[in-house]
């Protein structure tokens, strides 16, 4: 049986069996190191946006900040309740937040900010961040340049949860021009009483680093850009496609978040 519709609400309890290749303690002390470098805002308020299951903001947690996270999947809410009992969570689309001055650190990974489709969502999501951050705050996230996507097969993931095996897939599929960046996912369950599978569809926002940049720079805030290496703190050599971002918010700011 094949079925289309958004992965995220009918397998959120699969999700963390995906991800399990995903570092999130090691993302996390990267983040708390930048924080510690960079972040002047005097607290530990915290923000995940497409926080998923709650796996950053659980290990956040650990480093004493205080959690909230935001998602537009309440499935995957729910499971992050689970994990998170005391955080605030938000249902929400990553362009229709709205905070002043709440959080001493934001973030976003897993390409989740390229989510925010088209441009004009992505710059309304990177402006909501903005008003979010108290001043000294910062965001941190991970972006990829477009022109450094690879059409191949992508992702290949298989797990078994003891009663059915999965292989999940994702790959990205950019075109060459425009802001278009596609994302394709698909899941095959195997099981005593058959074969389930799912396919989903994101259209992404493609941007280069320097368009990226500049955009962040033209809201207000101070960008560092490193390599995306979460065992190091290391200035992006301007070469390979992928990078985070550390986007701080100055103490005194002479731009307006509007």
């Amino acid at each position: 049986m094949q079925k289309t519709g958004n992965l995220y609400c009918d397998l959120a309890q699969y999700y963390d069996f995906f991800c399990a290749e995903v570092d999130y303690v090691q993302q996390c002390e990267f983040t708390q190191r930048a924080f510690v470098l960079f972040a002047s805002s005097g607290a530990q308020d915290y923000l995940d946006l497409a926080c998923g299951t709650g796996q950053h903001m659980a290990q956040m947690e650990r480093y004493g900040f205080t959690a909230s996270g935001l998602d537009n999947s309440a499935e995957m809410l729910a499971q992050a309740a689970v994990r998170c009992p005391t955080a605030h969570l938000l249902l929400s689309d990553l362009a229709s937040f709205t905070y002043v001055d709440d959080f001493d650190l934001i973030t976003c990974f897993l390409y989740s900010i390229h989510y925010s489709h088209p441009t004009s969502a992505l710059t309304q999501t990177l402006r909501n961040v903005y008003a979010a951050l108290k001043p000294g705050g910062v965001f941190i996230f991970n972006a990829v340049d477009a022109r450094g996507i690879r059409n191949d097969n992508g992702v290949i993931t298989h797990v078994t949860d003891g009663t059915s095996q999965l292989d999940f897939q994702s790959s990205w599929f950019y075109g060459g021009a425009g802001e278009v960046l596609d994302l394709n996912l698909s899941i095959t369950r195997v099981t005593a009483a058959g074969t389930q599978r799912w396919l989903d569809h994101h259209v992404m926002t493609a941007v280069t680093l320097p368009q990226l940049q500049e955009l962040l720079t033209s809201i207000g805030f101070e960008v560092t850009v490193l390599e995306h290496d979460y065992t190091l703190l290391q200035r992006w050599d301007a070469v390979s496609a992928n990078v985070i971002y550390v986007a701080s918010k100055p103490l005194q700011s002479q731009f307006s978040p509007c």
